[in-house]
């Protein structure tokens, strides 16, 4: 998984529920060179809304077709069937010159 710090500057969500993020890398060492990153929130990926300009902490994970991951209800590795950019979560980055924040 990778971490980088990002605004969020799109979203949509189809008819099946899947969001697509649009983040704007802010960081210098910019992953695969690209400023912008898209990735996909599963419809049963619990995480509150993200609002259009946040800025904070992305987390994602490549994955590419034909790759494994571990199912653990049927304890047996599956292939991923597409190649695609997952978000896995994304946590707002806070003021801390702020005085009312207690550390």
């Amino acid at each position: 998984m990778i971490t980088i710090k990002s605004q969020l500057v799109a979203k949509e969500t189809d008819s099946l529920s899947y969001t697509t993020y649009v983040f704007k890398c802010l960081e210098n060492n910019i992953p695969f060179g690209h400023t912008y990153l898209m990735c996909t929130r599963y419809p049963n990926w619990d995480h509150r809304d993200i609002d259009i300009g946040e800025i904070g902490y992305l987390e994602y994970e490549e994955v590419k077709a034909g790759e494994s991951w571990f199912n653990s209800q049927t304890n047996t590795y599956v292939p991923y069937k597409y190649t695609n950019i997952y978000f896995i979560k994304f946590v707002k980055e806070v003021d801390i010159s702020r005085k009312d924040i207690l550390l």
